[in-house]
Parts: structure tokens; C-alpha cells; sequence
């Protein structure tokens, strides 16, 4: 998997020490030649480039979909997440009876700022605690849950801590009193397979710039299809009609795809580039991506121990996303001194470095990463 020919596709691999993929994918060499397809379309064609353009939001919505083994036409483009969460919030109606809108303590805080931004619309946001401030006890989401739960907002893996949230256990809560669930798959898409059609997940956002190595512009939503038609987001645009290019007076007639989640003008540059992410991501394939992830994670943990730092990721790959944290004393400044050295890492406040490996890291990167470590921290 990480073979030359894999490796040679992303040209920063050749002077860097690359470990930051769940902050930001490495970019393909093939989106820096959609760039200047992308333009040369644009000055040659002028306007009549969307005849080309067009046809391609929906090839690259179904990769991803594919990616997530959603069926085909289930899935839209969106420019970022919280535009994909305010979209489904412009769709809800919230009542004294059915007002409840479940959030977890170590989500996101777009996420946080989009729902809670709907309470001047009669939402009552209900945030559920973490015990220790890196996992999420599904017993407590689902206690959180009743009859006047509205929607639960979750994401599939904690941003501080790596910590992956137990799905189908909430799904089936969900379903249970009527709620509508979304699951926010950023953290965890490119790295963890995740199947929303076996798991009958309700709703799925998510991006391209971290684990699908798509570079930021480019969103996705996924909504169930026995769903999709029940929802009529007022957030939205005229190419969520169903026949756009007709230029209708309002109001809208939303399309019965999932074109019907769209809003203005689609972000092209965004979504054609982050195509050859994709399609790297769905050549390897999640399975040989995640087992690779997991030995090289192993690896870090036992080194991260065996020089006494702390590490406040779970230990069981099946519990974690694809990073590990590693804290120690001076661990921001480490951080600095290590992207310095073109080791690219990340470090969050309460977690410390955040090491993230790929399908394209390999071991060696693993023990340049642990030899700077070991000279840098001599001199903290």
C-alpha cells in the first residue's frame, strides 16, 4: 500500500514527514492538474463550462457515496458542513411536543454554534456531559433521548480525543421515539468504513479535506432515501429545484432527489479537485486503509509509552479513529519545533500532538517522527 507508485502521487511525501491527515489530507498530484483544467475550461468556454461541470457534482457525490455504500443519487454536495447542518435544521419544525435537539459535550463547535442558533425558533438544545472529557457514554446519549427528541446531532468520533461514538445502538434509540439522526462523519471518513445503508443512519455530513485527502470546498450530505422527501429544507437555492434552468417564480418546487438539499450556486473548484481524493481512497479501499492505520497507530502507542508520555486516545483501534494523541510537558512547543523540521503534526489543547498516519505513511515515518521527538525534547 505504500509503495512507491502510491507515494509518488502525492509530491509532498517527497520533502515532508506527513502525519497530519486528519487535520488535512496530503494533496494529489491529480488535483493540481484539475486546477488547471478548471480554468482552462473556464477561458476557453466562458459560461458554457457548467455543461461540463454539472454533470460531474453528482459522479463525485456518488463516489463518495459509494465510499459510505450508500446507493446512487443519495447523496449532495455542499461547500462545508455547517451549511449541510443548517440545511437540515431550516427543515424541522420545532415544537412544545417535539422541540428537543441532542448534542454531545466533545462535538464540534460549528456544530454547536449551527443548532444552537435555531433556538430562536423554538429548539431547546440538550447537551449530554462526557465523564472524563474525551469519551461519549452511549448510555447517557440514549438516556438523553425521549419522545420529545426532535433530532440527535452526533459526531462519529470525538475531535479531542479520537474516541469513536457506538452508532447503531443511538440509530435504533433514535428510531425508537421518532427522532431524526445525524451523524457528522468528518472525523472518520477516508479512515473507518462506515455503511449507512446496512446501519439505517437517517443523516450523514461530512468533508473531503481531512482522511479523503480532498483539500477544503467540498461537503457531502447524505440523507436515507425514506426520509429524503419528508424533509423541506428552507434553507436552500435554485438548484435544489427540480428544474433549475427553468428560472421559476417562487415558490420553490424542491427536486425529489437529492439534488433537493442544494442551495446556490455549486463551489465547482471546491468539488472538482477534491475528486482524485476520492477515487485514491476508493482504489485502496477502506478495509486495506484501516488495517494498515491500525498497525502504524499500534506502533506509535507502544513508542509513545515505552518514553513515558501520556496518551489520552484509546488504545483498542476499534474504538479510535485513525490518529494518537501524545501529551507531555511541552508538547505545543514540540509541536512548533517539529513543523519546523517539515514533520507535519497538529496539536489540540488537553490531547497534545496529534499523530495521524496514512495510507501513504509508512514506518519509516514513524521512527523520523519519534528520533525528532527524542532530540527535541532534550532541549525543552
Amino acid at each position: 500500500m505504500t509503495a512507491p507508485r502510491m507515494r509518488d502521487r502525492f509530491p509532498t511525501l517527497a520533502n515532508a514527514t506527513y502525519l497530519v491527515s486528519h487535520s488535512m489530507g496530503a494533496p494529489p498530484l491529480a488535483s493540481r492538474d484539475v486546477l488547471e483544467c478548471y480554468w482552462n475550461a473556464w477561458a476557453t468556454h466562458g459560461p458554457e463550462a457548467w455543461e461540463s461541470w454539472l454533470p460531474e457534482v453528482a459522479e463525485i457525490a456518488n463516489g463518495i457515496g459509494a465510499l459510505l455504500r450508500a446507493a446512487p443519487g443519495t447523496v449532495s454536495l455542499v461547500p462545508n458542513v455547517s451549511l449541510a447542518q443548517a440545511t437540515i435544521a431550516s427543515a424541522l419544525t420545532f415544537t412544545p411536543d417535539r422541540d428537543g435537539v441532542v448534542i454531545e459535550a466533545l462535538q464540534f463547535p460549528t456544530v454547536s454554534y449551527v443548532w444552537s442558533a435555531w433556538e430562536k425558533y423554538g429548539a431547546r438544545i440538550v447537551t449530554v456531559p462526557s465523564e472524563d472529557g474525551r469519551t461519549m457514554s452511549t448510555d447517557r446519549i440514549c438516556s438523553a433521548i425521549d419522545e420529545r427528541t426532535a433530532v440527535v446531532v452526533l459526531s462519529h468520533a470525538a475531535y479531542v480525543s479520537g474516541s469513536l461514538l457506538e452508532v447503531d445502538a443511538i440509530q435504533t434509540r433514535c428510531r425508537d421515539v421518532g427522532a431524526i439522526f445525524v451523524l457528522d462523519t468528518y472525523q472518520t471518513t477516508g479512515i473507518v468504513p462506515l455503511d449507512v445503508t446496512a446501519q439505517h443512519i437517517d443523516v450523514v455530513v461530512g468533508g473531503s479535506h481531512k482522511w479523503l485527502c480532498g483539500g477544503p470546498g467540498c461537503g457531502f450530505m447524505y440523507v436515507r432515501p425514506g426520509l429524503r422527501d419528508r424533509l423541506a429544507p428552507a434553507m436552500t437555492g435554485w438548484m435544489a429545484h427540480e428544474a433549475p434552468f427553468a428560472f421559476a417564480p417562487a415558490p420553490i418546487a424542491l427536486a425529489r432527489d437529492a439534488h433537493r438539499y442544494n442551495t446556490g450556486t455549486p463551489t465547482m473548484l471546491g468539488y472538482l479537485v477534491a475528486r482524485a481524493g476520492h477515487e485514491t481512497i476508493a482504489e485502496i479501499g477502506l478495509a486495506a486503509i484501516r488495517a494498515h492505520n491500525a498497525r502504524l497507530t499500534a506502533r506509535i502507542i507502544e513508542a509513545a509509552l515505552a518514553r513515558g508520555f501520556t496518551i489520552p486516545t484509546p488504545f483498542d483501534a476499534r474504538k479510535r479513529t485513525g490518529w494518537i494523541g501524545i501529551d507531555f510537558p511541552g508538547a505545543d512547543r514540540a509541536t512548533a519545533a517539529l513543523i519546523e523540521r517539515r514533520i507535519f503534526v497538529d496539536h489540540r489543547p488537553g490531547c497534545g500532538i496529534r499523530v495521524g498516519p496514512h495510507f501513504y505513511s509508512n514506518d519509516d515515518d514513524i521512527d523520523t517522527f519519534f528520533h525528532a521527538i527524542d532530540e527535541i525534547v532534550r532541549t525543552l
